[in-house]
C-alpha cells in the first residue's frame, strides 16, 4: 500500500476501507455464535479480524456502532431471502422453511435477541427491532393479505395478529432453546428439520384456513 493510500497506517482507499469494514463484521458475527454481546471485547474482535483494536473505533465509533452495523448487513441479507420466498407456489410455506433455516444457521441472531432484545433497553436492542421486527411487522401481514385476497386464507382473520402469531412459534424454539432441549426434549436437529417445517405450517394454517371448519364445541 503506497503512502498516499494511508493516514496513519489507516487505509483511506474506499474499497480497501469496505474490505476492513467486513473483515471486523465477520470476526463480529462469528465471536456472537459462542458468546453474548457484552462478554465479547474489542480486543476479542480486532484479533479474530488480525487488526488493532483501534480500528473499530475508527471504522465504526465503538463496538455497539460496530454491531449495529453487523445487524444492518444481515437485516439486508435475510429480508431479500424473504422476497424470494414470496414467489413460491406456496409463499407462506416457503417463508415458513426459510424462517427456520435463518434462525437455525444465525445462532448469533438468536443469541442477541436472548440477551440484548427481550431484557435490555440499548442503542443496539432498538436497532435491531427497527430492522427486524419491524420490518417483519410489514411483510409478514402484507404477505398473508394477499393470500386472504386469492381466497386461501379466511377473510375475518387479522393478517398482524396472525403474522405475531406465526412468528412466535417460529423464534421461541430457538431463542429459548435450552429449555426446549431440556424440559421438552426437542433436539436441534429436530427443529431444523423439513418435518418441523410442515409441522409449524400444517398448525399454523389449520386455524386460518379458508376452507370450512366445524365450529360445533
Amino acid at each position: 500500500m503506497t503512502r498516499d493510500q494511508t493516514t496513519r497506517g489507516r487505509p483511506i482507499d474506499p474499497e480497501i476501507q469496505q474490505q476492513k469494514k467486513q473483515q471486523l463484521m465477520d470476526a463480529a458475527y462469528e465471536l456472537l455464535q459462542h458468546k453474548s454481546f457484552r462478554s465479547i471485547s474489542i480486543r476479542e474482535i480486532a484479533a479474530a479480524a488480525d487488526m488493532k483494536s483501534a480500528m473499530i473505533s475508527y471504522y465504526f465509533g465503538a463496538k455497539e456502532g460496530l454491531f449495529v452495523a453487523l445487524l444492518e448487513r444481515l437485516a439486508q441479507q435475510q429480508f431479500e431471502r424473504f422476497q424470494l420466498a414470496k414467489q413460491a407456489d406456496n409463499p407462506l410455506k416457503e417463508f415458513i422453511r426459510t424462517a427456520v433455516r435463518y434462525f437455525s444457521q444465525n445462532r448469533a441472531v438468536t443469541r442477541l435477541i436472548a440477551d440484548e432484545v427481550l431484557f435490555q433497553k440499548s442503542t443496539l436492542s432498538e436497532r435491531f427491532i427497527e430492522l427486524f421486527p419491524k420490518r417483519m411487522a410489514i411483510f409478514l401481514p402484507t404477505l398473508i393479505a394477499e393470500q386472504q385476497q386469492k381466497g386461501v386464507y379466511r377473510a375475518d382473520v387479522n393478517p398482524n395478529w396472525a403474522a405475531f402469531s406465526l412468528m412466535t412459534m417460529l423464534v421461541m424454539p430457538f431463542v429459548g432453546d435450552s429449555v426446549r432441549r431440556l424440559a421438552w426434549g426437542i433436539s436441534d436437529a429436530q427443529v431444523t428439520s423439513e418435518d418441523w417445517v410442515e409441522h409449524i405450517y400444517q398448525l399454523f394454517t389449520a386455524g386460518i384456513s379458508a376452507e370450512e371448519v366445524d365450529n360445533e364445541s
